[in-house]
């Protein structure tokens, strides 16, 4: 098709339109093999039906197994760990926690600092939406000393093995290994 814009024009666009033309033909081609998909299970006979519904309806019992467990360790809630009767009962929760989740977040807050705040109301909607993943915070305030009714001792140890330096900081705990911390607003534009 000669548009009367001279033979440059015309190369460039018989160039183009090949181009589209063979984009065009994979897509169908790629179209008409899920078509042929989908016509093969119409053409099966009821025993494959039969054995995919299996597989899948095993699949779907699996994935609730899974989610029923998560729910049972805590997964889907946002909950303060607890330090109970003992100081030292905030670090034993926290590694059995963690024993128990292949991932975990961890908010490492104090009352008195406003900025944790806003990473309580986010990890509280978040929770529920990722149930894969427990979430969890632990008070560090009084850490330093056990008599101010704070943490205690378990978490003062895990301040301090852990490196907790800013309030708030967010730990990210994958297969038992904390990966990253997130220590302020900074990582997520300093605000």
């Amino acid at each position: 098709m000669d548009l009367g814009f001279g033979s440059t024009n015309q190369v460039v666009g018989n160039a183009a339109s090949a181009s589209i033309l063979s984009a065009a033909r994979a897509q169908e081609e790629a179209i008409q093999s899920e078509i042929s998909k989908y016509d093969s299970l119409l053409d099966c006979n009821d025993g494959e039906l039969e054995k995919l519904r299996e597989r899948r309806l095993a699949q779907m019992k699996n994935a609730a197994d899974q989610r029923r467990k998560w729910l049972e360790n805590g997964h889907g809630t946002y909950d303060e760990l607890q330090s109970g009767q003992h100081g030292g009962d905030v670090a034993k929760s926290f590694f059995d926690a963690a024993k128990k989740s292949n991932r975990m977040v961890v908010h490492f807050y104090r009352p008195t600092t406003w900025s944790c705040d806003s990473f309580h109301r986010a990890l509280a909607d978040l929770a529920p939406k990722h149930p894969e993943t427990r979430f969890a915070k632990i008070n560090v305030e009084g850490c330093d000393d056990v008599r101010e009714g704070g943490g205690g001792v378990g978490a003062k140890y895990l301040v301090e093995k852990l490196g907790v330096v800013v309030m708030p900081t967010l730990l990210i705990v994958k297969d038992r290994k904390a990966v990253h911390q997130l220590r302020g607003f900074d990582e997520l534009g300093g605000r």
